[in-house]
């Protein structure tokens, strides 16, 4: 278990009293570097809140270019960006998905650390672990606006290194948001797409939490609770998407979800999703989901308590009839449906052996077993 469980200090608020907190935490005058990008600052109305902080005595920077799964160059990018303009964050306010926080996660591990961050120098710190080197992180406040990532209780922000084709983390205790803020009714205007491949982020967190190696009671019963919510609430924020009660529960969710891997880590199906979307661009809670249903079954063999799990779906007549349910109409979660042939199955197989997430999971999968699991889902 890694502990501590959860320090971040996270609320669940409207969207008046969750800026209202956010000026509260941010109760001493900072050098505030607020990441949104356009289209969510537009959104969201966000300059009259920038314009609040300004007025609180915080010196604003506002970074807008916000990539979807953040690389290696979008992080030299940003940190290049504050050296140029001479402005040295004392605070980063992220508002948006797990790209915005993962992406703020990593200035906040690396400002201090590069005082020349090109390309080549942060991947090396990444690569390295340089940023376990003792040094101050900036401090980091997260507002979601997808459910999601769960990055807001997590130490940990996924970086894609392009140019060598693979996913990595910046991984430290240190990588905690001090803090977060949940506002539903920002996560009403995700278009359905949007809203089903998040949902279905938090559903694997939850689902591979549970049956992870380092699977603990703990963890197991707020996975269980996770998966519960988003099978109930799910369905009902794509019916429905002003469904503040289903967008509500979908942010739990997503919470318990986020805490329960915060725990164990995520196993077989994140480690398979890895390549799928450096190398086909699947959105990362797709290519996740994609997989659930073969690993499950899997799975079972070595994890006795599977049938507690395989019960929360038990009303929509089990996981496979729920999924394809609630993704009808939105998304095929077929590989065919991106572009994936049979002539790449091999390809992919071959790059899906992540350490610390295939090691990860109940039962070890060679290349051939990891080629039919994708031959399944073509």
């Amino acid at each position: 278990m890694f502990l501590p469980l959860c320090p971040v200090d996270v609320r669940v608020l409207d969207a008046a009293k969750g800026r209202a907190a956010i000026r509260d935490m941010l109760n001493q005058p900072t050098r505030l570097l607020v990441m949104a990008s356009r289209a969510r600052s537009a959104e969201l109305s966000l300059t009259p809140f920038l314009t609040a902080l300004q007025g609180d005595g915080h010196a604003i920077q506002l970074y807008s270019d916000i990539p979807a799964n953040p690389s290696v160059g979008d992080v030299a990018a940003l940190l290049s960006r504050l050296r140029e303009l001479a402005f040295e964050p004392t605070a980063i306010l992220a508002i948006g998905g797990g790209s915005c926080i993962d992406l703020g996660k990593a200035a906040a591990a690396l400002y201090h650390l590069l005082r020349k961050p090109d390309e080549a120098a942060v991947r090396e710190a990444i690569q390295s672990r340089a940023y376990e080197r003792p040094h101050p992180f900036v401090d980091l406040l997260a507002m979601p606006t997808t459910a999601g990532t769960g990055s807001e209780v997590t130490r940990w922000a996924t970086i894609w290194d392009a140019q060598n084709r693979r996913k990595l983390s910046v991984d430290h205790a240190q990588g905690f948001p001090r803090a977060a803020v949940l506002i539903p009714e920002w996560t009403a205007g995700m278009p359905a797409a949007l809203t089903l491949s998040t949902g279905l982020d938090a559903l694997s967190h939850a689902m591979e939490a549970y049956w992870a190696a380092a699977r603990n009671p703990l963890s197991q019963e707020m996975a269980l609770l996770a998966a519960a919510k988003a099978c109930a609430a799910l369905p009902a924020a794509l019916a429905a998407p002003g469904d503040l009660d289903a967008r509500r529960e979908m942010c739990m969710a997503s919470l318990l979800a986020g805490l329960a891997f915060s725990q164990t880590r995520t196993a077989a199906c994140h480690s398979i999703s890895y390549p799928l979307t450096m190398l086909r661009g699947v959105p990362h809670g797709f290519a996740v989901a994609l997989t659930l249903s073969s690993v499950m079954r899997r799975n079972a063999r070595a994890v006795p308590e599977m049938e507690r799990l395989e019960a929360v779906f038990e009303e929509a007549e089990g996981f496979d009839a729920w999924i394809e349910q609630a993704a009808r109409g939105i998304q095929p979660l077929r590989l065919e449906a991106f572009g994936v042939t049979q002539a790449d199955l091999p390809g992919i197989a071959k790059l899906t052996f992540t350490a610390g997430r295939m090691d990860n999971n109940p039962i070890v999968f060679t290349q051939d077993e990891v080629l039919e699991i994708l031959r399944e889902n073509l």
